[in-house]
């Protein structure tokens, strides 16, 4: 799979672990996804034993989240290679590109023997060298999230992909659930591109649509967004997503913001229904008195009206003082043969 793949990508729907380990309820996202028209949805594959430890904290409280652990928790929630491949093939029958982020090398394994297409590597996998390395060696896209590390982490990170390949995307991203919009940092959208010149995506934990929206404005290629059916449901991550409905919104403001934004104007340049509605919308010099012939004329004779068929009242100053040709009467605009220059 080639960089096209990452062409392909405009929202992202990340159900995460939205599905609390109901397999049922995962197929469902996937339903709801694909009825949006979205590009793409992600998973994240937590395998407990691989990956967490018997130290490993909830980052978060939750009532009615009753795991003892987070190893517990991760536990409950995994699926086995057989399921995710059930997943991703529904996912991809309905045209979605399935992305699911790995969080240990036997992550890595399993997504590999059901055929990802690409990689997505979270925020907290950033400094996981062994795990970039492996992924990198596919020879497939990958999309590096940039929530926890600096500059010099990502530029590392960046130079082990490109020991085998260049095919990259970088996104900004905090990873604080819900982020605050203090910290949301769509400033670095722009230095993300001039830095690594790979497409630039926003991976979004504020919650409102409207931060992806900006993100698109601000030179965005891509965004990533958490959903949840319904705003009300128990979960880690609920704060920081939108509802299917608002994903549905939002793919519809993408492509408004994508029209727009591919034709560009040349300001220089008045195309010609502008000019025709120039000269309805400016304004003209207009007698607001009658004016003999060879009086100078004076501002308070003059009064500017619609259309701009005579002098343009930008131009006011240039008749003022001067003496008029014939007589006029109130109500007529003034043409430039009408003046003694």
């Amino acid at each position: 799979m080639s960089c096209n793949l990452l062409n392909k990508l405009n929202i992202i729907a990340e159900v995460g672990q939205g599905h609390d380990g109901n397999l049922t309820l995962a197929h469902s996202y996937i339903d709801a996804v694909s009825k949006s028209g979205v590009s793409a949805i992600k998973f994240q594959i937590h395998l407990a034993e691989h990956e967490s430890s018997i130290i490993d904290k909830f980052r978060v409280k939750k009532k009615y989240i009753y795991d003892k652990s987070r190893f517990n928790y991760w536990k409950r929630t995994e699926f086995n290679i057989d399921q995710w491949a059930e997943l991703k093939n529904h996912a991809e029958k309905l045209g979605l590109i399935f992305l699911c982020s790995p969080f240990s090398l036997k992550a890595v394994d399993i997504l590999q023997k059901i055929n990802i297409k690409a990689w997505k590597i979270g925020s907290g996998e950033l400094n996981n060298f062994p795990l970039i390395e492996k992924i990198s060696k596919t020879n497939k896209p990958i999309i590096l999230s940039t929530g926890l590390s600096n500059f010099s982490e990502i530029n590392d990170a960046v130079k082990l992909v490109n020991n085998f390949h260049k095919n990259i995307a970088i996104m900004q991203c905090t990873s604080l659930y819900p982020c605050p919009k203090n910290l949301i940092g769509l400033n670095v959208i722009k230095d993300l591109k001039e830095r690594y010149k790979f497409k630039v995506g926003f991976s979004d934990h504020s919650g409102n649509p409207l931060t992806s929206l900006a993100a698109k404005s601000l030179g965005a290629d891509f965004v990533e967004v958490h959903v949840v059916f319904n705003k009300n449901i128990i979960g880690f991550d609920t704060e920081s997503s939108i509802t299917i409905e608002q994903l549905k919104e939002l793919k519809n403001h993408f492509s408004y913001l994508d029209e727009i934004l591919k034709h560009k104007i040349n300001k220089n340049i008045i195309s010609a229904i502008l000019k025709k509605n120039k000269k309805l919308f400016e304004k003209s010099i207009f007698l607001k008195k009658n004016v003999i012939s060879g009086k100078k004329i004076k501002f308070n004779d003059l009064d500017f009206r619609k259309p701009a068929n005579g002098i343009l009242a930008r131009d006011f100053r240039l008749i003022i003082g001067k003496k008029i040709k014939k007589s006029k009467r109130k109500g007529s605009f003034l043409k430039r043969n009408d003046i003694l220059i």
